[in-house]
């Protein structure tokens, strides 16, 4: 529920009340001819006129600030606020002007790492990966932070690349690492990257039924392209989680699918040729690691 619709009939109800009693306190002073600090009887029911709409203000102001928070806020922080909001209005502009390096979760570089080498050449390894980052993040227009001087910061704050060097040795295998953007940061500005780390190994064998469906070579071969295109796209989906996606993309963009021109007219071709509904296979035209496109064939089936 608002808390307008509460507050708003109790301070008129407590307004009303306060007013009331205040209009009675002055109607008995005027009668008895009372009097307040000397005054004559007539200024005292002024004054204690006065007094009650003091009260009534005065109560009405405790009540709202002892019920809701943001009124509290937006009396005595108004020029804070006022001045939040600009900020923000102004970042947002820098945005919407096309201002921003690098997305939040997208790639700045990747390596693979041999984890079977000594731990000292693993980190050899990935400080000259660190480095390459930041020459990349610079050339994207990222900037050193004006207080440490570093290009890049590693989030959370407690880890090290020699502790990433501990974790690639303790795998004891060739292991892609990837450095990602943390959040949107516009140019002009340090880079927060977190690390991934993926194990490098083969995905899909060469030959690999990746997707496929029924392909009509009865249609003019245009709409044969398309619909093979169609598979590549839904293997391209079906390899999501498995299939990294292309360097420099954002880590939850989908992997990109690699097809040879001359593979696509030659199953189009085929497909046309059969002149019926056939069966087409998207397969792996070569062993396929985490890191490496999506390259594909197709299999014609009669």
């Amino acid at each position: 529920m608002e808390i307008g619709l509460v507050i708003i009939p109790v301070l008129i109800v407590v307004s009303g009340a306060v007013a009331y009693i205040g209009n009675q306190v002055g109607r008995a002073t005027g009668r008895r001819r009372l009097t307040i600090l000397g005054l004559r009887p007539r200024h005292t029911a002024h004054l204690i006129t006065v007094i009650t709409g003091m009260l009534i203000t005065l109560i009405t102001l405790a009540s709202v600030f002892l019920v809701s928070s943001d009124a509290r806020t937006g009396l005595f922080r108004l020029s804070e606020l006022r001045e939040q909001i600009a900020s923000a209005e102004a970042r947002l502009r820098e945005v919407k002007g096309g201002d921003i390096a690098y997305l939040r979760n997208q790639e700045v570089l990747r390596e693979v790492v041999d984890g079977k080498l000594p731990q000292e050449q693993i980190l050899r390894g990935l400080d000259e990966l660190r480095l390459r980052a930041v020459d990349v993040a610079v050339a994207g227009g990222i900037a050193p932070d004006l207080v440490t001087g570093s290009v890049l910061s590693l989030y959370p704050q407690n880890v090290t690349w020699e502790a990433i060097s501990r974790i690639v040795s303790a795998r004891g295998g060739p292991t892609i690492v990837r450095v990602v953007s943390l959040e949107n940061t516009l140019r002009g500005e340090p880079l927060r990257v977190f690390v991934q780390l993926v194990d490098r190994q083969v995905v899909y064998r060469k030959g690999a039924v990746l997707g496929g469906g029924t392909v009509d070579g009865s249609l003019g071969r245009d709409q044969i392209a398309r619909d093979l295109i169609a598979l590549v796209d839904a293997a391209s989906q079906r390899a999501e989680g498995r299939i990294l996606s292309p360097p420099s993309a954002r880590i939850s963009d989908l992997p990109t699918a690699q097809l040879n021109i001359d593979h696509h007219r030659a199953a189009v071709l085929e497909v046309s040729r059969a002149g019926k509904p056939v069966r087409v296979d998207v397969t792996a035209l070569t062993d396929i690691t985490p890191e490496m496109p999506l390259a594909v064939a197709f299999v014609v089936k009669p």
